[in-house]
């Protein structure tokens, strides 16, 4: 038989059964379409991710105490207290730009005209975060000697109250877990900044004040840092760098815990993650394509129950078996193909709705649409193996005395 007539036989026999192929369409189109739906919302948010941190600065690690590590003989290490020694030290290893440590204070509330907010608090040393410095859009910087004075992220001066407030302004801040309250005066406010960090944050949403200003406001006898930012010269170098900075840490922390993170191998990290979960979610559309190619399988049994005298027919007039299962396997393979490429337009479309609804990029990339049609050929094409060699096995004089 040639090819072209039985690409003619495979149309009449669609175009007479107009229903059962529509029918028999439905779960691969479904099936693909929630591949291409799963892979491309997955690529979608490592893109979005990968957009939102693309341009912060990668060369940043933080020093945080505490950690999982255990002493040899098994005992608990007792976590490390960090201090101005550790900044000293941070600032002489080899590769580190700046060392900039950091007090954070959560649960704080700040007052404003009879209006109070919970935020959290981030004490610095003003003379080493020159990069926050430089976003001043009104008023002035803290300095190492400010005392009562604050400077605010812009949505927490701009947004976050009934009442903007500006340079000049007056706040409380009160500490719930000692019921303490303290005045202070707002001296500047931060432009918008869109660059976030995985272990900086957005500076929008936060408040600054110097470190003695912290350690009087919540009264603490024994000052320590929550952690220390470093920058590193050369982001090329980074994995070197912390390690001369774990050396140098050794000598005044020794069996005492912290840890040193990289944000970007945390980037690295959770793009990982974010493949993985694409995957699976591919896996999962996978599963409506395999639900679909049973239906193609009852379809396809069905189709040669009616069509057993006409299968004897064509074995009388010379068919053999090769020609009547490649007959059966081009029909499941076109029915795969039509309708895993409407799977696939739709799966884009809804992609693209998805995305917006979720505010990242809409990513249907080639390989999605390859996967997602590639599962449907192929899903079809298994579904008619076993009927097309059971056309192929029948008995022509068998087949021929059907009704």
């Amino acid at each position: 038989m040639k090819k072209l007539d039985a690409l003619e036989f495979v149309f009449l026999s669609f175009k007479g059964e107009k229903f059962k192929t529509i029918m028999s369409s439905l779960g691969i189109i479904i099936g693909v379409a929630a591949v291409v739906v799963m892979l491309s919302v997955g690529e979608g948010l490592i893109v979005g991710i990968s957009g939102v941190f693309g341009d912060m600065e990668l060369n940043m690690v933080q020093v945080m105490p505490g950690g999982f590590e255990e002493a040899e003989l098994g005992r608990p290490m007792k976590n490390a207290v960090l201090d101005d020694k550790d900044v000293s030290i941070l600032e002489g290893v080899v590769g580190v730009e700046r060392v900039m440590p950091r007090y954070s204070a959560w649960g704080i509330l700040m007052e404003f005209r009879n209006e109070e907010r919970n935020l959290n608090i981030q004490a610095i040393t003003p003379s080493k975060e020159q990069q926050i410095a430089d976003t001043i859009e009104t008023g002035r910087f803290l300095t190492d000697s400010d005392r009562n004075c604050i400077v605010l992220g812009y949505d927490v001066a701009l947004n976050m109250f009934d009442m903007p407030i500006n340079p000049g302004s007056h706040i409380t801040l009160s500490y719930p877990l000692t019921n303490t309250s303290t005045d202070f005066k707002v001296v500047g406010i931060l432009n918008d900044s869109e660059q976030s960090s995985f272990l900086g944050g957005s500076t929008n949403s936060q408040v600054f004040m110097t470190h003695p200003a912290m350690e009087s406001f919540l009264d603490i006898d024994e000052y320590s840092f929550s952690y220390i930012n470093v920058w590193v010269e050369d982001q090329d170098k980074i994995d070197e760098t912390i390690e001369r900075m774990k050396f140098a840490l050794q000598r005044t922390h020794r069996n005492e815990r912290y840890e040193i993170f990289d944000q970007g191998s945390i980037l690295e990290y959770v793009t990982e993650i974010l493949t993985k979960v694409k995957y699976g979610l591919g896996g999962i559309g996978a599963i409506a394509l395999a639900v679909g190619g049973i239906g193609i399988v009852n379809v396809m049994m069905l189709t040669v129950t009616e069509r057993i005298k006409e299968i004897g027919v064509m074995k009388a007039v010379g068919a053999n078996k090769g020609d009547i299962r490649t007959l059966f396997l081009i029909e499941s393979g076109i029915l795969g193909l039509v309708s895993g490429s409407i799977g696939v337009i739709i799966g884009a479309g809804i992609a693209f709705f998805i995305s917006v609804l979720g505010d990242f990029p809409s990513t249907v990339t080639l390989p999605s649409i390859i996967i997602g049609l590639g599962f449907g050929v192929g899903t079809a094409v298994v579904a008619g193996v076993y009927p097309a060699s059971k056309a192929a096995r029948m008995d022509p004089v068998e087949a021929l005395r059907a009704e």
